[in-house]
């Protein structure tokens, strides 16, 4: 072991000759090489974790693990590939019926979804159609609503005018029933003070001819008692000649007026 690694370190037409029998083997060997080739890319990937994360040395450096990956997967597929040409053939044939089947599901699930987007639009024209409708019944509902409200509101203010008329035809009648009342009233005034300037001028007539009576007839008294010898001073008294207050049987005895 010692000698080829001296070898190797010491050699170069011995690192071609394994490189060489190594790449000869991937070639022939296509499965083992390509699975050697991803050990390998796991390897490197543990040592990139191993020596930046955790900061610990590695045996080997990262670059020559993934190009010795990438050539072991390179020449093992390759490799593969011209020495099971049936299998490749066959590999080629599932990738395309799987490729084929793909592209069938593929357009089966458009044509699905062509048909759901189909239904789902037809069902949403559908609900719009119904919204629309039910909008345009409400909306007539509400129009219908408003024309009723503006009818009873027409109605309502009508019968306003027609309350307010009668109440002002009725105030008119209340008004002249007490212009009536009041020119009845003025007339009855009229008629009173008529009545009682006419009773008044009767009253006056009738005083002023009882005063001219009264005078008369105290003039006529006064004419008997002056032959009789009585006379009455300005207090209605009568007096006897000699100038004594006369007693009431003497006045009427006198035939005089006491």
């Amino acid at each position: 072991m010692e000698k080829l690694k001296n070898l190797w370190d010491d050699k170069l037409w011995f690192k071609i000759l394994v490189i060489v029998v190594i790449l000869a083997l991937s070639y022939w060997f296509g499965i083992i090489a390509i699975l050697l080739g991803f050990i390998l890319f796991i390897y490197a990937i543990v040592t990139v974790i191993r020596k930046y994360i955790f900061k610990k040395n590695t045996r080997f450096k990262v670059r020559y693990i993934l190009l010795s990956f990438l050539a072991l997967t390179i020449m093992g597929g390759y490799g593969y590939a011209q020495t099971h040409p049936e299998e490749m053939e066959q590999s080629r044939i599932r990738q395309q019926e799987t490729k084929k089947a793909a592209e069938t599901k593929k357009d089966e699930d458009a044509k699905n979804a062509a048909k759901a987007k189909k239904a789902e639009d037809a069902k949403k024209a559908e609900a719009t159609k119904q919204a629309e409708a039910a909008r345009q019944a409400e909306a007539a509902k509400q129009a219908e609503a408003a024309k009723q409200a503006e009818a009873a509101k027409q109605a309502e203010a009508a019968k306003q005018a027609e309350a307010a008329k009668q109440a002002e035809v009725a105030r008119q009648a209340e008004a002249a029933k007490q212009a009536e009342a009041a020119r009845q009233a003025e007339a009855a005034r009229q008629a009173e003070a008529a009545r009682q300037a006419e009773a008044a001028k009767q009253a006056e007539a009738a005083r002023q001819a009882e005063a001219a009576a009264q005078a008369q007839a105290a003039a006529q008294t006064e004419q008997n008692g002056n032959s009789s010898g009585y006379t009455r001073d300005a207090n209605g008294r009568w007096h006897r000649s000699n100038g004594q207050f006369a007693s009431k049987k003497e006045i009427a005895a006198a035939g005089l007026v006491w």
